[in-house]
């Protein structure tokens, strides 16, 4: 056991690769139309998750064109209430300054509210700093211009758009609490003042909130979390804490009037800042005016020194360095302002709350009930009593939920494609437990067909219908034909052809000769769910070799399949050529879970659930290889036949506890709670298999490294939890094996830095 150990933690970190864990930043869920879960409260800027001046000034743009394009068919051509404001827009920075500008040339009646001073954030910045105008390609519609230049004359030019538009501003008015009204919102502020209006858009950015080190000592008055001078800090001994461009903008601006100058970065190198600043940075660590302790963090904080753990030592907590100190700069970011946001109702991301949790046990009772349901029409009755005991918890739970759903309704029905999209979901789960229960206790068949019919119905529709949606939402050339293969594979290969084709062939006799190749090889005795087997490999499809009956063309046809093809598609393309263009599972989640890609579990404890499929794989290919040493061994090895008893009863719990558990209930059940791809990121024993095949392939996701703006964007839409912006940050080719070739971080990066291709 003691040589074992080893063995495994070598071969999973050679599968793991050490692909980075690095966490997802969380902010409130908005729309392509910047509403947020509340309808009626909208959000532009910092706190959509694009940390740049040209998006924040072009979502002001955006947001005010897109509340008139809305009024012009609804409420514009109501009378308004004097009293109230049409629009409120809390923060006046450059997003919520963009926004007022359009409403301003609207004729709209609003009212900015900002709790610090004119464009404050932008204020706080260090004398001197450098404004990059990015992303260069970008062309703003909006009255605001944003230049290549410093703070001052970006201040020079902010200031210039608002004295032009004389736009109505209140200084000083700190929001505490927007309340939801009959005819809009009231907003209190903290001074005791009352603002009424029928729309509220949200520009506080996020800047306000400094993350913190949590460390002994970082309440001492000589540590700070924002540089507004650096002569401040002149003839000092100054630590700058962070990696990012704000920590090495302050240590390059310190480094002209401190005593000593110190940047400490827990990386091995510098991977976030731009190129220039880098350079910078580079030349004056070279000259010795700044000394740059990587791998080293912040452990204690005294009044004339700073103790620093080495994190790139094995033996992490005995290596320390103490160095002397009179001033610490902390750079290490800002977050987002949760708790007002909670606090006035908004939904943040990935955030669950009770309701959430009781909505994941309906989905968890429900695909109990699809899959025990489907599975009892085989004979089982503990199957059935599982089935019929979920049906009854999930109907009485489903009276709460119902009026939770009832009361959230305006959210639920908030636009054209929420209510198709609710309605299809209510729809199709009353469709199949009519059948299902028709079926089973009132030998009533719809259509004269099994409930299996009508689950491979609405999955192949449930495909076609979010398929289709995806396509015009994600209107890119690689996601149509993604897409397009996606639906046409499940519709005909894997619906039409069994389901419909070869019975009506086999009826009429049109599949030759009983005795002949098709009826004898690749369908015999009517055995037409092999078609499956064509589409679904061995061991997602363990039909493929744990077969009694297995032909030789299978036997030739699955191994050819599982080892020859597959390896070759992953080899070239990935293993996103099969789970992202082939596979029904992948196709299930790239168009009903699209939307619910960002809340994949992201980190260490996700990526070492991943290594659970290689325990199922382990486990599928002894029992299989149990069983074939039956089927194939038992003429000249009688023995085989006991072998061949334990592979069957491995396989029954493999049904019950992969197939139905794992890949039915908790695959389908977690789909709105943990986004689709969870059977296929933790459990699926094709995808593990893959993961090996992967490690050789030439396919990568590449990056430009300077144009990344390290939003992490492309981490949280990834649908496999692939911490993609480390990857970006480096501008190393990324080359982790879970990788489904989806193409959300390529579609939805801002500044398009990724790109697929090829190794050479």
């Amino acid at each position: 056991m003691k040589m074992q150990i080893p063995l495994l933690s070598r071969y999973f970190s050679w599968l793991h690769n050490d692909a980075p864990e690095g966490p997802v930043e969380v902010y409130p869920e908005v729309n392509d139309f910047f509403e947020s879960s509340v309808p009626g409260i909208r959000v532009i800027g910092d706190l959509t998750g694009l940390p740049l001046l040209k998006f924040a000034v072009e979502s002001g743009y955006k947001v005010a064109r897109e509340i008139e394009r809305k009024r012009e068919t609804s409420e514009r051509s109501e009378k308004s209430d004097d009293s109230a404001y049409e629009v409120l827009i809390v923060g006046a920075g450059p997003a919520g300054i963009s926004a007022g500008i359009e409403f301003k040339k609207l004729n709209y009646n609003f009212v900015i509210l900002e709790s610090n001073d004119l464009f404050h954030t932008i204020r706080s910045y260090p004398k001197g700093k450098p404004i990059f105008a990015e992303p260069e390609d970008l062309k703003n519609d909006s009255e605001i211009k944003i230049l290549n230049g410093s703070k001052e004359s970006l201040l020079e030019d902010l200031q210039s758009s608002f004295k032009k538009w004389n736009l109505p501003l209140e200084i000083g008015a700190r929001v505490t609490r927007i309340r939801k009204e009959v005819s809009g919102f009231s907003v209190l502020c903290e001074d005791g003042r009352t603002f009424l209006a029928k729309e509220v858009i949200l520009a506080i950015g996020k800047s306000g909130d400094a993350k913190n080190l949590q460390v002994p000592g970082e309440e001492l008055p000589k540590v700070y979390h924002r540089l507004i001078d650096p002569k401040d800090f002149e003839k000092e001994d100054v630590l700058v804490v962070g990696g990012g461009d704000s920590a090495v903008e302050a240590a390059v601006a310190i480094s002209d009037y401190a005593n000593s100058t110190r940047l400490s970065y827990r990386g091995k190198e510098l991977v976030r800042p731009k190129s220039e600043n880098r350079e910078k940075l580079e030349s004056l660590i070279r000259n010795g005016k700044i000394e740059f302790l990587n791998e080293s963090e912040v452990v204690e904080i005294k009044e004339k020194e700073v103790r620093l753990r080495n994190t790139g030592s094995k033996k992490r907590n005995t290596e320390f360095r103490t160095v002397v100190n009179s001033n610490v700069l902390v750079q290490i970011g800002s977050n987002a302002p949760i708790d007002f946001l909670k606090k006035i109702g908004l939904r943040i991301q990935n955030q669950k709350r009770f309701w959430d949790w009781i909505g994941f046990l309906e989905m968890i009772l429900f695909a109990n009930v699809v899959y025990f349901g489907k599975a009892s029409f085989y004979g089982s009755a503990l199957y059935s009593s599982i089935a019929l005991g979920s049906l009854i918890v999930f109907l009485a739970l489903g009276i709460p939920f119902g009026v939770h759903l009832f009361n959230k309704r305006k959210e639920l029905f908030s636009d054209s494609w929420n209510t198709f999209k609710n309605f299809y979901i209510f729809s199709a789960t009353a469709y199949f437990f009519t059948v299902y229960v028709g079926g089973k206790y009132y030998d009533f068949l719809f259509l004269g067909k099994q409930p299996g019919f009508h689950y491979t119905l609405l999955y192949s529709l449930t495909i076609l219908t979010f398929g289709l949606r995806r396509i015009k939402s994600r209107p890119t050339k690689y996601i149509k034909r993604q897409t397009w293969t996606l639906i046409l594979i499940q519709v005909f290969p894997l619906f039409l052809l069994p389901e419909i084709v070869l019975p009506f062939l086999g009826k009429n006799d049109l599949l030759g000769d009983p005795s002949g190749f098709i009826l004898t090889q690749v369908f015999p005795y009517g055995a037409y769910w092999n078609a499956y087997g064509l589409i679904l490999a061995w061991p997602l499809n363990m039909g493929i070799f744990y077969n009694t009956g297995i032909t030789t063309f299978w036997l030739l046809y699955g191994i050819t399949q599982t080892f020859v093809m597959i390896p070759y598609l992953v080899y070239r393309f990935g293993k996103g050529a099969y789970c992202g263009w082939i596979c029904s599972c992948g196709g299930l989640a790239e168009t009903l879970g699209d939307e619910t890609r960002t809340r994949m579990p992201h980190g260490k404890l996700a990526n070492r659930l991943e290594n659970s499929g290689q325990w199922i794989l382990l486990f599928a290919t002894v029992i299989t290889l149990l069983k074939m040493s039956e089927i194939f061994l038992s003429h000249w090895f009688p023995f085989t036949h006991v072998l061949g008893g334990i592979g069957d009863g491995g396989k029954k719990v493999y049904d019950v506890v992969v197939d139905l558990l794992l890949a039915g209930v908790a695959g389908v059940g977690a789909y709105f709670f943990l986004s689709g791809r969870v059977w296929c990121r933790f459990f699926c024993p094709l995808s593990a298999l893959m993961h090996i095949y992967a490690r050789f392939s030439r396919f990568r996701i590449f990056s430009e490294k300077k144009k990344c703006i390290s939003c992490n964007i492309c981490t949280k839409v990834c649908h496999q939890g692939i911490d993609v912006m480390s990857y970006a940050n480096k501008g190393i080719p990324m080359d982790n094996v879970q990788c489904v070739r989806c193409s959300a971080c390529v579609v939805n990066c801002p500044t398009k830095v990724l790109s697929f291709g090829e190794l050479g």
